[in-house]
């Protein structure tokens, strides 16, 4: 019972509520607000690096592959994919562990491998028979060509040497390089992904060119 001459006050009820509701409102605004201008600044520093590469094309006369001007393969490196560099090392593995005399060089990493050797060390003495005992580095390059990955693949060009200066013996280079291009289609290589031919040389010398080729560029009908 209130005392004579004092008013009532009648109890506030749901005001602390109410207050609680509007500072967890606030919060939401102010994560709100941090994340609007995160992504404006990402939007912003991504325009910024596309801008950079342009100017880099037009300086250099050169184009950028679009997989990493444009972001669009999450593998992109500045030495193309980062399977195309993993599958052109494994190859040139291949050849340094199976034939110690190989000689392994990247020309260009993620895009073309070279491997030097001796004919012999493919083919028996004398003939164009290859050697059993290369069946299974054979098999391991068959499977490397047959293989293909979104938008890319390997090709092999086969090159034997030929001297201008010395007549070429039996077997001739052509007849090697055919014969070992036979033998990848026979283990499941596709044609197309095989080329072979002859350079100016030492006799008896040869070369695998192993590269990666976009399949955009094959449906053109581009070969390098």
């Amino acid at each position: 019972m209130a005392a004579p001459g004092t008013a009532s006050k009648a109890p506030v009820r749901g005001a602390s509520g109410n207050g609680s509701i509007v500072l967890l409102l606030s919060l939401f605004l102010l994560l709100l607000v941090f994340f609007i201008m995160l992504n404006a600044q990402s939007v912003q520093q991504v325009s910024r690096v596309k801008a950079v590469l342009a100017s880099v094309e037009r300086s250099f006369d050169f184009v950028i592959d679009p997989r990493l001007r444009d972001g669009n393969d999450p593998v992109a490196s500045r030495t193309g994919t980062v399977f195309a560099v993993e599958r052109l090392n494994g190859v040139g593995d291949l050849f340094a562990t199976t034939v110690a005399v190989a000689k392994v060089t990247t020309v260009t990493p993620g895009a073309l491998m070279e491997v030097r050797l001796d004919a012999d060390e493919l083919f028996e003495p004398g003939t164009a028979t290859l050697r059993r005992d290369r069946g299974g580095l054979l098999d391991r390059v068959a499977e490397s060509l047959r293989k293909e990955l979104p938008g890319e693949r390997i090709e092999l060009d086969y090159l034997v040497a030929l001297s201008p200066d010395r007549p070429s013996q039996p077997p001739g280079p052509i007849e090697r390089a055919a014969a070992l291009a036979r033998d990848l289609v026979a283990r499941g290589v596709p044609a197309e992904s095989v080329t072979i031919g002859i350079e100016r040389g030492a006799p008896g010398a040869s070369r695998f060119l192993f590269s990666i080729r976009s399949t955009d560029e094959r449906a053109r009908g581009g070969r390098r």
